[in-house]
């Protein structure tokens, strides 16, 4: 069942009419809410670009680059997401014709160098990479558990033999009961989502495909299909959490993305460079982009352009 993306705009403004607020709702009642993803995740980009940073409570260093955060209250409640989708209504009232949504969201975004630690309601544990987010409803945990990330998270989920915890990223799901595993969104430069089981079992699913992963395993899924689950590298996976930037036989193409993804910056690359080269190498979270990037020119050949503070651009030298 598909439905037109008017009526959902409608629908999550509060302004259906009964016999509307009752179609869209068989509709987010399916497994499958392609459009209704595509409303939130546009909603989402655009309050994310509004830049609101909420409030922290620093409680433990370590090393140089790491700062672990306990967030208990979220300053940047995202009060412009007002009704959204039936698993997550908190109240419905009908007036006459009309079916009034509320519901508000919190985020929590890290827009530093620094990792943030969050305990949610429901006692799971979310540690955020740099230049990462995540929002969650504020009925989180009354009725289900679900985040959507942007970014890299690692994710350790406490046990609720009746409610599932989902994190969305795009078109894809994950499902655990009680289980610890890592998402990241942006480390590839083909925009696959990585999912990486450390304990536990998980689902990973969207319209197109389901599969189950078990401890040790990861997975690299676009929006219709995946690859074969394999054994993965915790060095290189958790390198973030470690104060570190592992690549290990890594293709130049996703270093790039995975350097875009850490430092929130942006590397142009021109075509002519060779993306399937391989880099190894470790370096330390939080040194200069632009040291990084000139301590693999020396080996790969391309060379380093600054255009901004936040800019690099990748050629071969030959333009």
């Amino acid at each position: 069942m598909k439905i037109d993306k008017q009526l959902l705009e409608k629908y999550f403004k509060g302004n259906c009419t009964a016999e509307e607020a009752d179609q869209v709702a068989a509709y987010l009642t399916q497994p499958d809410t392609p459009e209704a993803d595509d409303w939130f995740n546009a909603t989402y980009r655009e309050v994310e670009s509004e830049d609101v940073q909420p409030t922290t409570q620093a409680i433990k260093e370590t090393r140089t680059t790491i700062i672990y955060s306990r967030w208990y209250s979220i300053a940047a409640a995202i009060a412009v997401l007002v009704g959204v989708c039936t698993w997550l209504l908190q109240t419905r009232h009908r007036n006459g014709a009309k079916v009034t949504l509320a519901l508000t969201w919190d985020t929590l975004a890290n827009h530093d160098k620094s990792i943030k630690l969050m305990t949610m309601t429901d006692g799971s544990r979310v540690w955020l990479a740099p230049h990462s987010s995540i929002v969650y409803p504020n009925n989180y945990n009354d009725t289900s558990r679900e985040v959507w990330l942007h970014g890299e998270a690692f994710f350790e989920v406490a046990q609720h033999s009746e409610k599932t915890f989902s994190v969305h990223t795009g078109h894809l799901k994950t499902i655990a009961l009680g289980t610890s595993f890592n998402i990241s969104t942006g480390n590839y430069a083909d925009g696959s989502i990585q999912v990486s089981l450390k304990d536990g079992k998980v689902a990973v699913i969207n319209k197109t495909f389901s599969l189950i992963l078990r401890p040790g395993e990861m997975v690299r899924c676009s929006d219709s299909s995946y690859s074969t689950p394999i054994a993965f590298s915790t060095k290189e996976v958790m390198d973030w959490r470690n104060g570190k930037l592992v690549f290990d036989k890594t293709a130049l193409g996703d270093v790039f993305a995975k350097l875009q993804s850490r430092y929130g910056c942006k590397i142009m690359v021109d075509q002519t460079v060779v993306k399937s080269q391989k880099v190894s190498g470790v370096f330390r979270a939080g040194a200069p982009v632009q040291n990084i990037l000139e301590a693999i020119q020396f080996v790969h050949g391309f060379e380093v352009v600054k255009i901004d503070e936040n800019t690099y651009e990748i050629t071969t030298g030959n333009n």
